[in-house]
Parts: C-alpha cells; structure tokens; sequence
C-alpha cells in the first residue's frame, strides 16, 4: 500500500466527521518529567516544551501548554478530539491510538540501582525475585517492567518520587529512561549520581502525540515546521543544550493509526498487514 494512499486518506478523513476543528482549538498537555518536561513557577519547562514553543513560532501558532499528571493527560489524548500530548513514547500500542510526529528525543529505559553494584552477580531472574522496583505509575515504564514478567513492581506518582524512595531505601530500585535519570536523582536532592545502571531494557523513542479527529492541517504543520527545525541545525543545537554528547535523531517520522473502518471497504486486497504507515523526512548532513 503506497503512501501517497494512506496520505489522501489522512486528508481527507476528518471531513465527514464533526470533530473537524480549526488549529486555534487544539489543546496541548503534557506532564511532569524533567528535564523533558516540566512546570516552573507556573510555566511548562523543558526540552520539549522548547522544542514545541520553536515549532509554534515558525509555523505561527499561539496555544499554551498546560502541565497535567500523566495520567490525566494521557486520559484527555486517548478520549478526547483535538488534544497534543508530548512526550510519548512509541509503542504499538500509541501507534493504534494516536498519530505519532517525531522523535523529539531517543533513549533507553533501563533498571537502576543505588550506588555501585557488582554487575557480574545481577540477571534478570535476581531482578524479578529479589528487587522491589519503583516506577512512575501509568507509564511506558511500568508497561515495559509488566511485558518483561517483573511482579515486585511499586507505582509511584513520579519519576522524582520514585528517586526519592529507592535513596531512603523503600525500595531496591527504579526503571526509568536514562534521558532523565540524572535530573530525576539531582531533584531527589543528589548531585553526585549515587546510581548504577544494572540491567537495560529496551531503546525508547519519544514522540508528539495527536489525537484522533485533530485537523490533520494542524498536524502537518507541526510535522512541516519541526522537518525545518531538524534541516536547518536548530534542533542539534536545542539537543546538545540539554542532553550535552547524546546524538540528535536527525529525521521526522509520521506515523498514523488504523483508518477508520467505514474507509477500509475503498481499500484493495493487500498481503501485507494493515500497519502504521511511515512518511519519513531525512534532512541533510548537518554541517
């Protein structure tokens, strides 16, 4: 299936529906994960937020960004028309859910410990029998520690929150991605990374999520104006700002989900299954 197919469909897919809204309407929540992002005196905060607040800028676009628990936000993005979420990590699952623009950043979420540790005496069985292992509830991470078979999980109501616990000594350790793991502890009141990193996951990838019914105008202008962000070096520079040697991702994915099932009668037979589709911009080599 070509993507020039799936392309007219995202275009012309809100036009019957009533959810068909102007871009001034789109409301953009995201939640409390620094430094990706994070409230300030009031104000959303962050690499992302700075991220957002440029693509805004270059494709004139005003809406505030609102701060809410994740799992409010994530509540509003999956029942609600018309809603930006970020940042959202990629899975099958939000592939189903949202359409997906990015990354805005690539990570790793990994399990980790306090202090040092001896590697050679962790596997993943001692993991799963003997660590109890903090997490923030809700989220890709608790979803990633359930699909890997831990059971001694302890959700918590942030990722700060889950730093705290594992220095008092509540629990033996957290999962969380390792974007975040120094600011996380430097919150929780420690500079000097008291932590070790003893068993990696999986590679993350974080996303700008829209919901469905949102203008899909609105959403190729974001796409649009982040592909100029990324070609013309400003996001290289925004990444090594707040993420000092991590490489930048230098493309921008779109990936939409399922048709809606009225439209799939339009469609031909085809082998393969009926997946997400990737438009991908790969800027050039940035100098």
């Amino acid at each position: 299936m070509s993507q020039l197919f799936f392309l007219i469909i995202f275009l012309l897919l809100p036009l019957g529906q009533a959810s068909f809204a102007s871009q001034s309407s789109l409301r953009i929540v995201t939640e409390h994960w620094p430094p990706i992002t994070y409230e300030n005196s009031g104000s959303a905060e962050g690499m992302a937020v700075d991220l957002a607040r440029m693509i805004q800028k270059s494709a004139a676009l005003s809406q505030s960004i609102e701060v809410l628990p994740w799992p409010r936000a994530y509540h509003l993005a999956v029942t609600q028309p018309n809603v930006l979420l970020f940042t959202v990590a990629r899975n099958p699952e939000r592939e189903r859910l949202f359409t997906l623009v990015g990354p805005i950043a690539n990570g790793e979420i990994a399990i980790y410990v306090r202090g040092t540790h001896d590697l050679s005496k962790v596997t993943l069985q001692s993991l799963k029998k003997n660590f109890r292992i903090a997490t923030h509830r809700g989220t890709v991470f608790q979803n990633t520690l359930e699909q890997e078979g831990f059971h001694n999980i302890v959700p918590v109501n942030s990722s700060v929150n889950a730093a705290k616990m594992l220095m008092a000594g509540r629990v033996d350790a957290i999962c969380d991605d390792e974007l975040v793991v120094t600011e996380l502890f430097r919150r929780a009141g420690y500079n000097s990374n008291p932590f070790t990193k003893v068993l990696s996951l999986t590679h993350s990838s974080f996303y700008f999520a829209f919901s469905r019914g949102t203008s899909p105008l609105t959403i190729t202008k974001w796409k649009t104006a982040f592909e100029e962000i990324k070609r013309s070096g400003q996001f290289e520079h925004l990444y090594k700002k707040w993420f000092l040697n991590l490489k930048a991702p230098p493309e921008v994915f779109l990936s939409l989900p399922p048709a809606h099932p009225a439209l799939w009668l339009a469609e031909k037979p085809v082998k393969e299954p009926r997946v997400a589709e990737l438009l991908k911009f790969q800027p050039p080599e940035l100098k």
